[in-house]
């Protein structure tokens, strides 16, 4: 479920007249109960070699959030959420019904002073990445772990700063397996027309290639200081600590786009440079965004790497939500 900016809301171009995308259930003596979903369909070609166009459900998701007013400053929340993904691998099966898995399951505390939940949710690191396409930034910063049962989370944002760590405990309670834990953090500040942030992420015996100690930072800027124009850039490392020997693998995006009415245009540039080989891609991609309303749109994109062997790819798709 990873949230680009432009995948997540296009935010210029649906902000505008927009209604909040949920449906109150339920307000009434201090409690108040919301549903919202989302239901993603796409035909695309991935980069690669000798790819093949193809339908793909790409997103499907319904949640429920719930807020109970304890005193003024305090409220109690839960929510749970369902994410119905295409999963069965068989090419046989004509119906591919798919799967529906809880993704998020949690409990928590509101304030003044910020939020805190714990249960099942989505790490801070799934938030991370300026990248303002679709499907097509392969070579952008990414990390292999953002969503876990045993989270704690806390959130605190005062419109100017904001902040955020969670620890995620992978044990069952009992000593048979080594400590498997993850430390995040986030750090932002809004100024004028600028969002700068950085996020980090400590993964002990939760390796990437063994069971080895990984860390991830990922450093974003965003300005919106030019009428219709949103402009981003990041750097980030990944490090896998397996042996003697660290892996350090680097990543810079830059991003912009530009809304017209209800159309709004993207373009992207990523690299990714890997030590100690070879590796070093990059990635491209431009995409075209159409508000059929605040709440749908459809968009297509054109994206490519110069891999060996990689041919460019192309997606089409339709998103709706409420």
């Amino acid at each position: 479920m990873k949230k680009t900016i432009l995948a997540m809301a296009v935010p210029a171009l649906l902000a505008a007249g927009s209604a909040s995308a949920s449906i109150n259930l339920y307000d009434a003596e201090g409690v108040k109960v919301d549903a919202s979903g989302a239901a993603e369909v796409q035909y695309i070609q991935d980069i690669g070699n000798n790819q093949d166009g193809k339908w793909r459900l790409d997103d499907g998701d319904f949640a429920i959030n719930t807020e109970v007013a304890v005193s003024d400053k305090l409220s109690v929340i839960g929510a749970m959420a369902f994410e119905f993904e295409n999963l069965k691998a068989d090419s046989n099966d004509l119906e591919n019904r798919g799967d529906v898995e809880n993704d998020e399951l949690y409990v928590g505390f509101k304030g003044d002073w910020g939020q805190f939940t714990a249960g099942r949710q989505y790490l801070l690191m799934d938030d991370s990445g300026i990248t303002k396409d679709y499907e097509l930034s392969v070579n952008s910063f990414g990390v292999d772990i953002n969503q876990a049962a045993q989270v704690g989370k806390y959130v605190y944002d005062n419109g100017s700063f904001y902040g955020a760590v969670t620890y995620t405990d992978y044990s069952e309670g009992d000593d048979t397996t080594d400590d498997q834990t993850i430390y995040e953090g986030r750090l932002g500040y809004r100024i004028a027309d600028v969002d700068a942030r950085v996020y980090y992420q400590l993964a002990e015996d939760l390796g990437r290639v063994s069971d080895a100690d990984t860390e991830a930072y990922n450093f974003e800027i965003e300005y919106a200081g030019i009428e219709n124009v949103g402009i981003a850039a990041s750097y980030g490392r990944t490090t896998d600590k397996t042996g003697a020997t660290d892996v350090d693998t680097d990543y810079v995006s830059l991003a912009a786009d530009y809304t017209m009415g209800k159309t709004t245009f993207g373009v992207g540039y990523d690299n990714q440079d890997a030590d100690g080989t070879s590796t070093d891609l990059n990635g491209y991609y431009a995409n075209v965004t159409y508000a059929l309303h605040s709440n749908a749109h459809v968009y297509a994109e054109l994206g490519d790497s110069d891999g060996d062997e990689q041919d460019f790819g192309y997606v089409a798709g339709m998103e709706v939500k409420f």
